[in-house]
């Protein structure tokens, strides 16, 4: 009986195939990576103001806290976004006015039990926001409508609902309304 052979180590590969995927690894990273370098973090647009003041909002709405709600949250916004200041008016580039204009609410799923009755509905905030230059007196833009909305559940009562989720809708506005002063026009 024939004693078996040992097995025979890997073999390794040659220094032209190891050259070889170490240039191809390289051209490979190369490749991924020169995509990064024309990206910039944020909007590249540069804004014709640094400074911004925001007048309170004015309510043509039926809904009497959500004025205060959209201001507080809109000057959140801005001071986040890191694009611009908030300052007094007196000091400020621009000048920022919001109107709330009306909230609507539109029946989207029946009761099971009452189909002549809504279990959800959308509730729509809507605004229009005017940014002026305040050293020229000149409008950026004026009048422009800006809209939010939100899901509501009315399973203890429309009222109470609507009430609860205020805060949700008004920061969603403002985020419309901060996106509108920020951005490229």
């Amino acid at each position: 009986m024939a004693t078996p052979r040992p097995p025979l180590p890997p073999a390794r590969p040659s220094n032209r195939v190891r050259r070889s995927t170490a240039i191809f690894h390289l051209l490979a990273l190369a490749t991924l990576l020169s995509g990064c370098g024309a990206y910039h973090i944020g909007d590249p647009a540069k804004l014709p103001f640094s400074t911004v003041h925001i007048a309170p909002p004015l309510n043509a709405s039926n809904a009497p806290q959500a004025s205060a709600l959209v201001g507080t949250s809109l000057s959140r916004r801005l001071e986040r976004s890191g694009r611009v200041a908030l300052a007094p008016a007196a000091t400020a580039d621009a000048q920022v006015e919001v109107t709330l204009l009306r909230l609507e609410r539109e029946a989207t799923i029946a009761r099971s039990e009452d189909t002549g009755l809504s279990r959800r509905w959308r509730v729509v905030l809507h605004a229009e926001i005017t940014l002026t230059d305040r050293r020229t007196n000149r409008p950026y833009f004026t009048k422009r409508t800006v809209s939010a909305f939100d899901e509501v559940y009315s399973d203890s009562g429309l009222v109470t609902a609507e009430y609860q989720n205020m805060p949700l809708l008004a920061d969603r506005l403002a985020e419309a309304l901060a996106h509108e002063i920020t951005s490229a026009w």
